[in-house]
């Protein structure tokens, strides 16, 4: 059987995200009856495999939960659900989200601003591109939402409290972070090994196979450790997650938002 996953390879090079792909499927596998074959990506970009054998439905079940499994097809989204998905553009109005639609055509769903501004402004009337900066939210980043409309061709939709959550544990964790796009975890492990970052970072997160987050060290300067591992991965995108200017800039955050 088919299925597509919700993987891009971003601007990684091929061989070296199949290679990445390929060890992270093996891992899932383990010993079940199960093989997995990659097959291509979709015109959209998603890496798509070929499973087989007795597990294999074990598998897509394993799968939908690590590297996440594409809808296909827009008749399978459901009113008030949740699902993972890409920032595939901003635009003045909001962020268009690709969740893996692609019959009977590619269709995002569209957050806008004004939800925006609700979830991680308090309301504030203030721009796309502050809330975006301050929430290190560009194309590229693994995000998650919740469909709040669906009509003819547009769906509509809100970050959902899965999301909402994880905001609320990096910011009040005061811990600055360095998000890192375009970049595989083998890659970010030579580029720290390489730069001693490990002195100042308490660990790396994996976000997707291509988009890292790297935890500061309590005091570390997130900006300040930006260009020298930005020296290591010059075909990456770094950018700074810094909670306390997320309070002061945006909204101020409490235990009760991380539930």
């Amino acid at each position: 059987m088919k299925v597509t996953l919700l993987q891009k390879k971003g601007t990684v090079e091929g061989k070296e995200f199949r290679n990445q792909l390929d060890a992270v499927i093996r891992k899932i596998i383990g010993n079940l009856s199960a093989t997995a074959t990659f097959s291509s990506f979709t015109n959209q970009g998603w890496a798509t495999l070929y499973l087989d054998g007795e597990d294999a439905e074990v598998v897509i079940e394993l799968l939908s939960r690590t590297l996440h499994v594409a809808l296909i097809d827009a008749s399978n989204v459901e009113l008030h659900g949740n699902y993972r998905g890409i920032v595939k553009n901003l635009t003045t109005s909001g962020i268009a989200v690709d969740i893996g639609i692609e019959h009977p055509k590619p269709t995002p769903v569209n957050v806008n601003l004004s939800s925006l501004q609700a979830q991680l402004a308090d309301g504030q009337k203030i721009s796309i591109r502050r809330i975006t900066d301050h929430y290190c939210i560009s194309p590229g980043t693994p995000i998650s939402i919740r469909v709040t409309q669906v009509s003819a061709g547009q769906i509509e939709g809100c970050l959902s409290d899965s999301q909402i959550s994880l905001f609320s544990r990096w910011i009040l964790s005061g811990l600055e972070r360095i998000q890192v796009l375009n970049c595989l975890p083998t890659q970010l492990d030579f580029a720290m090994r390489k730069t001693q970052l490990e002195r100042d970072t308490v660990r790396s997160e994996q976000l997707s196979l291509i988009v890292q987050s790297i935890l500061c060290k309590f005091g570390t300067d997130a900006i300040g450790l930006i260009p020298r591992i930005g020296s290591i991965l010059r075909k990456s995108e770094l950018s700074p997650f810094i909670p306390s200017r997320v309070q002061e800039e945006c909204r101020t955050w409490n235990t009760n938002d991380a539930e």
